[in-house]
């Protein structure tokens, strides 16, 4: 998706997830152009070979050069933050400022092994469908049937990418770059959420603390659902703050 005027901002969606999950903050388009692609794997994208966090980054530095785009405000949730992460690490010069929501830098590989592969053996004895409702309301604070069916919506888990993607995620780590960042960077919470824990927060905080931290309360995993009126107006405030004129 290609919408709006005004400075970039790219929209990176999780694991399982696709670019209409933004679908709350597509009102952002009224002050900035934004750029919401679907991961390879997922959503519409047809590709489905050599899925990893290495080369997310590398497809969306290829879309924006193909657009002709020098610079970009970046946004990802969850396994797009470490996507992030990663276009920050491959080409910083492209990067005005960096929003790093409910997402990890390192995840210890004991733990990160453990929870990836419970969640591979739910996905393996389950449908996709029956594991999009499980991961809709593991992903919520208010496990109301509304606020379920717009997170299942977000979702579109096709097994195999799904897998190789979390994987990819696990092995992730961004820590020995962090303090070297020299770009405006938002941490972004949520107080009860059960998929990516505060601990993990406030890791990327400790490696960062230069970066703003904010974590909603009575949110879990999807504040772009949960608060997405606060959630917009802080994205709002932050990439007007950092804006390309201000460095």
């Amino acid at each position: 998706m290609d919408i709006g005027q005004g400075e970039t901002v790219v929209l990176i969606h999780g694991l399982g997830s696709k670019k209409e999950s933004w679908v709350n903050q597509f009102n952002l388009s009224s002050n900035y152009r934004l750029i919401i692609p679907d991961l390879r794997g997922h959503g519409e994208s047809e590709i489905t070979n050599n899925i990893s966090i290495t080369n997310f980054a590398e497809d969306i530095l290829s879309l924006l050069d193909s657009l002709n785009i020098k610079k970009a405000h970046f946004c990802g949730l969850s396994m797009g933050g470490l996507v992030v992460q990663e276009i920050y690490k491959q080409k910083k010069e492209c990067v005005l400022s960096m929003v790093l929501s409910n997402t990890f830098s390192y995840a210890p590989s004991f733990l990160g092994q453990l929870t990836v592969m419970k969640g591979v053996k739910n996905l393996q004895l389950t449908s996709s469908d029956d594991y999009t409702t499980y991961t809709a309301k593991k992903c919520l604070y208010q496990k109301e049937s509304t606020l379920i069916e717009a997170a299942k919506k977000m979702f579109l888990i096709r097994k195999e990418p799904y897998i190789v993607s979390a994987l990819s995620a696990i092995q992730s780590n961004y820590l020995p770059i962090l303090p070297f960042v020299k770009v405006p960077t938002l941490i972004i919470g949520g107080k009860y959420d059960e998929i990516n824990p505060l601990i993990n927060i406030y890791l990327t905080k400790g490696f960062l603390p230069k970066a703003e931290l904010v974590i909603f309360d009575n949110c879990g995993h999807l504040p772009i659902l949960e608060k997405k009126e606060e959630y917009n107006k802080l994205l709002d405030r932050f990439f007007r703050t950092n804006n390309r004129q201000g460095f």
